[in-house]
């Protein structure tokens, strides 16, 4: 069943870069609707990507998920929001000073209130698809910069996030991961999240993007994706 999940409305950022800043934009994301965005403006649609993760906080707007305000003043409220966004991106890194398992377990260890818990069987699963399950014991200065970006996949897709957000994929993964990456987002069940790609590359918006986030001069529209 479909589920608005978030929207937005008046919804203003302030401009990072060469971009415009998102101005007085409404937008709406529901389950089971994927994203493409095309703009004008790479800073801008990073921006968007930050607002939606909750990493930028409006100027201006109204920012509701499923029904209900959420309330930037209150940080903590905002983790509750933040745990269902899973966000793939360059200025998403691990923590520096812990080991990649720890990375993939924090989540869990603050809204279990408990560092006992083990990890679940479907990340392992994902650490071995991704050839990195002998790699968890090392921190991030300890992995190559591909490692890297692969535990920061697996961090955000172990949320089974309800709004996952990808930023050039094809950019960042070599062909065999790139390949592992799509295998698990067609196996993840579509109806239950949204998926936002910024750059997806062609092969990857043709196979999961059915419409697409325009931003021009820093105002938001959406329509359906046409691939020829």
């Amino acid at each position: 069943m479909i589920q608005e999940l978030v929207s937005l409305s008046g919804y203003s950022l302030e401009g990072r870069g060469h971009g415009f800043g998102l101005i007085n934009s409404n937008l709406v994301l529901s389950s089971g609707e994927a994203f493409s965005i095309h703009t004008d403006s790479l800073d801008d649609a990073r921006l968007l990507l930050r607002g939606i993760a909750t990493l930028e906080y409006p100027t201006e707007g109204v920012f509701f998920y499923k029904g209900k305000e959420l309330d930037f003043a209150d940080y903590e409220a905002l983790l509750s929001y933040k745990k269902n966004v899973g966000y793939i991106a360059a200025d998403s890194p691990l923590i520096s000073n812990r080991s990649a398992y720890d990375n993939l377990m924090f989540m869990r260890y603050y809204f279990e209130n408990s560092t006992a818990i083990q990890m679940s069987e479907e990340v392992m699963d994902l650490c071995r698809l991704f050839e990195l399950d002998e790699k968890l014991h090392l921190r991030p200065s300890q992995l190559d910069p591909e490692a890297n970006r692969l535990f920061v996949i697996i961090r955000e897709l172990s949320r089974a996030p309800k709004i996952l957000l990808i930023e050039r994929p094809t950019d960042f993964l070599r062909a065999t991961h790139l390949e592992v990456l799509r295998s698990v987002l067609g196996n993840m069940p579509s109806e239950d999240f949204v998926l936002i790609f910024l750059a997806a590359g062609e092969a990857f918006e043709k196979e999961f993007c059915h419409k697409q986030i325009l931003i021009d001069r820093g105002n938001i529209t959406t329509s359906v994706l046409h691939c020829t």
